[in-house]
């Protein structure tokens, strides 16, 4: 069991990281996909070192980074970090819902800061619904959301379990505020690159031939 607020080795992350479902969007990799584009592989990477920066960030043994597209909860395409501390759900996959707690920090996109007990406690608490006996422990929460150009929403990121027993703090909040701010600010520009080489593309496809010289 890891108690250190240092950084594990990189060689067991790969496993660690897993994604739960795909997004119907054509930017991102729809059910279906056999490769995933040039976009889509980038989305994943950004995704992917999210996770995982966030948790050593912070120095946390959970750690997770979801997007969202158009509010489709449904087909959330979500990252896992998780220490060796929690090794026995390496493999745990569940499809986001959309329902307390994620749901609260994605439409009011705010952060939440809360103590076990304080989690517990909260109206918007679900317990984890039908993965109740399947989901890992938590201890404590942290989550901000991915807030984009326009205060336009990707999803958002989260931490649980702080290293050596600690409560998150503010100084946490704002770390992992300046991340989010950061994944956002890259998903805007993949966003922008792709939205470009489809108008470009639309665009060769009005040539009309026969008015060339």
């Amino acid at each position: 069991m890891i108690h250190s607020s240092t950084p594990e080795a990189s060689s067991s992350r790969p496993v660690n990281n897993l994604i739960t479902a795909s997004v119907p969007a054509d930017w991102t990799p729809g059910p279906d996909a056999a490769e995933p584009t040039p976009f889509a592989a980038a989305v994943d990477r950004v995704l992917y070192l999210t996770a995982e920066l966030a948790r050593n960030l912070v120095g946390a043994h959970q750690g997770a980074a979801t997007l969202i597209v158009s509010g489709d909860w449904k087909h959330a395409r979500k990252w896992f970090s998780l220490s060796s501390k929690y090794a026995n759900w390496y493999d745990y996959r569940a499809p986001a819902v959309g329902i307390g707690l994620h749901a609260l920090v994605v439409t009011e996109n705010k952060p939440v800061r809360l103590t076990q007990a304080e989690l517990e406690a909260h109206p918007a608490w679900r317990g984890f619904g039908i993965e109740a006996t399947k989901h890992p422990p938590m201890r404590g929460w942290l989550a901000v959301p991915l807030i984009g150009q326009d205060q336009h929403n990707y999803g958002l990121l989260q931490l649980s379990d702080k290293y050596n027993d600690a409560e998150f703090t503010e100084e946490d909040e704002i770390h992992l505020m300046q991340l989010a701010q950061l994944t956002a600010t890259t998903l805007d520009a993949l966003r922008t690159i792709y939205q470009d080489s489809r108008i470009g593309i639309a665009s060769e496809q009005r040539v009309d031939p026969g008015d060339e010289p």
